[in-house]
């Protein structure tokens, strides 16, 4: 397997408020973290770098190779709600942080296997068999919409605020996350982007990127799509190839 990732500051923003992080453990397996900080400038920085921090160290430090799926999921559980807290326990002693939280999308793949949790509206995609979908679900307003009928795909994907998410990490104690299974073969490709890319990158563009660039530049050459249909966000993507 190979994992590669990037980040831009995007075309509008004064500052790179994502974070991401990704590895490979001994057996071949890999993981990747992919934050996306909100609170201003400072505070989603802070928030996504000691997300991004915190699970890393702890999926890397607590991986074996016999671990079973639900092992890998309470792995990334604890990694996460540990990383929720710190991030709010933060926010509450310092009145300049206030309301700081991040999203989160973070993936162990195994074998023939994907672990994908995420919290917000980061994403994750796979392309297999010259197709791509979808996998996480965003926890966003617009999605709730959507889902209750009161929004078609195109208003969408086209509305003025879906940049409100409904859940984020370290903005309250408590944390619900959403987990993914997915299997994987030989060649799939897994993305994990923050929304400096899926809000600006449609998903047969991503896959067009792909089918025309070698995978060892594929994150750099989203980042360079996103730029050029605007960059109105920072822009990280983590890509692995199983």
């Amino acid at each position: 397997m190979k994992v590669i990732g990037n980040s831009d500051i995007g075309k509008v923003r004064e500052a790179n408020e994502d974070a991401f992080r990704f590895g490979k453990y001994d057996d071949g397996s890999v993981w990747a973290v992919v934050c996306d900080g909100m609170g201003g400038a400072s505070g989603g920085r802070l928030a996504s770098s000691i997300a991004a921090d915190m699970v890393s160290r702890k999926i890397e430090k607590s991986y074996n190779r016999s671990m079973t799926g639900v092992s890998v999921e309470n792995m990334l559980l604890s990694a996460i709600t540990t990383a929720n807290v710190t991030v709010f326990d933060r926010s509450s002693v310092d009145s300049r942080l206030k309301g700081m939280g991040t999203t989160i999308v973070a993936c162990v793949v195994k074998g023939s296997a994907a672990c994908i949790a995420h919290v917000g509206d980061s994403r994750a995609y796979i392309i297999s068999e010259n197709s791509i979908r979808q996998i996480t679900k965003d926890h966003s307003l617009v999605q709730e919409m959507l889902d209750k009928g009161q929004i078609t795909k195109e208003q969408f994907d086209n509305h003025p605020i879906k940049n409100i998410i409904t859940r984020a990490l370290g903005v309250d104690e408590e944390i619900e996350i959403d987990f993914d299974y997915i299997d994987v073969s030989e060649n799939d490709v897994i993305i994990l982007c923050s929304d400096g890319l899926s809000g600006f990158v449609r998903p047969e563009r991503i896959l067009e990127i792909y089918n025309n660039n070698e995978f060892e530049v594929l994150c750099d050459e989203l980042i360079a799509a996103a730029n050029e249909n605007g960059g109105r966000d920072n822009i990280t993507v983590v890509a692995v190839k199983c």
